[in-house]
């Protein structure tokens, strides 16, 4: 969201720039044109934080569903991979532990339970931030098709569409 205060103050600023008739009308063109690939290159950034997001989410909802398929009383059989494309069978029993990978190279040893809740935890905490990044989406695509417009008019004035 900050980021999206910060553009749209620079979109402003040039816009203040842009009314208050300082420059001639190459130099407006050439700065709202400016602020146009500006705001592109925040979408592009945005659209990439949205992708990011989302597979996030979905690899915590399929731990999560890999975790809860595993039986609550007597043994399962798992593969574990790890790593260099090799597996490791091993047996999960219902006093076993899981380890949560919580970042900075941090692992929490935890329960099966807790673990669905860390993850449940995790999802929620995703999901707030994938609506956070395209509340910033839909801002900046509405300023981009206002400055679009505007910077159309602008070319029309001088006969260059």
């Amino acid at each position: 969201m900050r980021i999206v205060r910060k553009l749209f103050n620079v979109f402003r600023l040039t816009w203040v720039g842009l009314s208050a008739g300082r420059t001639g009308l190459e130099d407006k063109i050439s700065e709202l044109a400016n602020a146009v690939n500006l705001l592109e290159g925040y979408l592009e950034n945005v659209i990439s934080r949205i992708y990011l997001i989302s597979e996030a989410i979905n690899d915590a909802r399929m731990a999560e569903q890999a975790i809860q398929a595993i039986p609550v009383n007597g043994e399962a059989d798992l593969v574990v991979p790890i790593g260099g494309d090799v597996m490791l069978q091993t047996k999960f029993t219902k006093d076993s532990l899981i380890m949560v990978r919580v970042g900075a190279g941090t692992v929490l040893v935890k329960k099966k339970d807790e673990a669905i809740g860390y993850l449940k935890a995790r999802e929620e905490e995703l999901t707030k931030a994938l609506e956070v990044a395209q509340k910033d989406r839909q801002d900046i695509e509405a300023r981009l098709a206002q400055a679009r417009a505007e910077l159309n008019d602008l070319l029309k004035q001088t006969g260059n569409v």
